[in-house]
């Protein structure tokens, strides 16, 4: 664990050093690797469950004495015990056992979570009245916004690009987002060499280290962004699917990752805004300067709730040609290849790794299992695309492909005008 918690490059060279001195056993005996909290530092995602389990735990312990006594006593009992199941380690790091790179592990530990501080919620005066909060809920130094509803919580990120980073769906006990940013790994460099040695020696893979599936070096891709929800890609309407689903949109990073200030907040809505600039695409050395505004918006509907992210931009200057942009969202619903999870489509229900475009405004999506329906409206937009998000991890087994999600963009183009307003609402509802 001391070593699988280093960051990959500083593992890298802890490796050498570790060859280096593996013939003086009376220096190895003293390298050692980092402490078991880097994990938290490694990997937001294992931080942000962390920080969650620590939220729940105060807010159990805040619940008034005199209902821990009376008849919500049962209640109280059983979120504790929630509460200690989601203390289990196993995905909160990740080592030769998958860990956190195992969404099923993540995702029960986040419903028994989800569970806990709903039933502390439940059992403090006032607690399921519609409220927001302003806290650096995960201790990177820059305040969040926490929105908590009777049926939904919602982390919003300012300090990246205006994002959800987490969205709670609490009649079903789901989290909705919950995915993983496809990173480099110190493994990785492993899985090519002998990928490279397949080639010139024609040795199948799996005949030279263990593998589920041949071929898994094509997925060893990465994000340039958190896997957050409702992120502003603006990129050249040249690029295609194709580009997205290999993440080479080679979308603004100054919008897409820009730092957003809080104008006004309250207990269902927030407006943020941000001053960067745009450019036409990738290669061009000219920026426009543009005002960028998201209101958010949370309310009750019937069988669930919605969110609503509206988005504006207003361009200080024409541009010279059209861009298209885009708002991203990413939802995990765990099993990919089961058929009570699948997309609506034209053709027919397709299970979530489906890949490709399907046409504007409405998208569906369920989950038979979890018993949720998500519906995705985007209005006027031109279509949504569509591709899985597959994080390749190295486990007792050998090296596997896991489904960490579905990244959804609804586009839009802005042409020549200088303003262009984009909405996209997710509806969440029993079944």
């Amino acid at each position: 664990m001391t070593e699988w918690v280093l960051p990959t490059g500083v593992r890298q060279r802890f490796h050498l050093v570790q060859q280096e001195f593996q013939k003086r056993p009376e220096v190895a005996a003293f390298l050692r690797g980092g402490p078991w909290r880097g994990f938290f530092r490694k990997y937001p995602e294992a931080n942000l469950l962390h920080k969650k389990m620590l939220r729940t735990s105060t807010r159990l312990a805040a619940v008034p004495q005199r209902r821990t006594e009376s008849r919500s006593s049962q209640e109280f009992a059983q979120a504790r015990d929630l509460l200690l199941r989601a203390q289990c380690n196993d995905a909160y790091w990740h080592g030769v056992f998958g860990g956190l790179y195992a969404p099923h592990l993540r995702t029960e530990l986040w419903r028994n979570l989800i569970r806990a501080e709903s039933a502390a919620d439940r059992l403090t005066p006032g607690g399921q009245i519609g409220r927001v909060e302003l806290l650096d809920y995960d201790a990177d130094g820059k305040n969040e916004l926490l929105f908590t509803g009777p049926e939904y919580q919602a982390l919003l990120k300012p300090s990246d690009g205006g994002t959800l980073a987490a969205l709670d769906f609490r009649p079903a006990a789901a989290t909705l987002i919950n995915s993983l940013e496809r990173r480099p790994e110190a493994y990785h460099n492993r899985l090519r060499e002998v990928s490279v040695a397949k080639i010139q020696t024609g040795i199948p893979l799996q005949e030279q280290t263990r593998v589920k599936e041949p071929n898994l070096d094509r997925f060893l891709q990465y994000d340039r962004w958190p896997r957050h929800a409702f992120r502003i890609l603006v990129f050249d309407p040249k690029r295609t699917h194709g580009d997205y689903e290999s993440l080479q949109l080679m979308e603004d990073p100054s919008l897409a990752a820009g730092e957003f200030t809080v104008r006004s907040s309250g207990p269902f809505q927030a407006d943020l805004h941000c001053e960067t600039t745009i450019r036409a695409n990738h290669a061009s050395s000219v920026s426009i300067p543009v005002s960028v505004t998201k209101r958010y918006s949370f309310s009750p509907a019937p069988g669930g709730c919605e969110v609503s992210c509206e988005v504006g931009l207003k361009l200080k200057e024409p541009l010279d040609r059209a861009v298209m942009v885009g708002v991203e969202t990413i939802v995990n619903l765990l099993a990919p290849a089961e058929s009570d999870r699948f997309f609506e489509t034209p053709n027919g229900p397709q299970n979530l790794r489906y890949s490709g475009a399907l046409p504007a405004p409405v998208l569906h999506m369920q989950d038979g299992w979890q018993k949720i329906r998500v519906t995705l409206h985007a209005p006027a937009a031109e279509n949504f695309w569509i591709a899985p998000i597959e994080t390749v991890s190295e486990s007792e087994d050998g090296f596997e492909r896991v489904y960490q999600g579905s990244q959804i963009l609804a586009r839009w183009r802005l042409s020549t005008q200088k303003v262009l307003a984009a909405r996209m609402v997710w509806r969440l509802e029993t079944i």
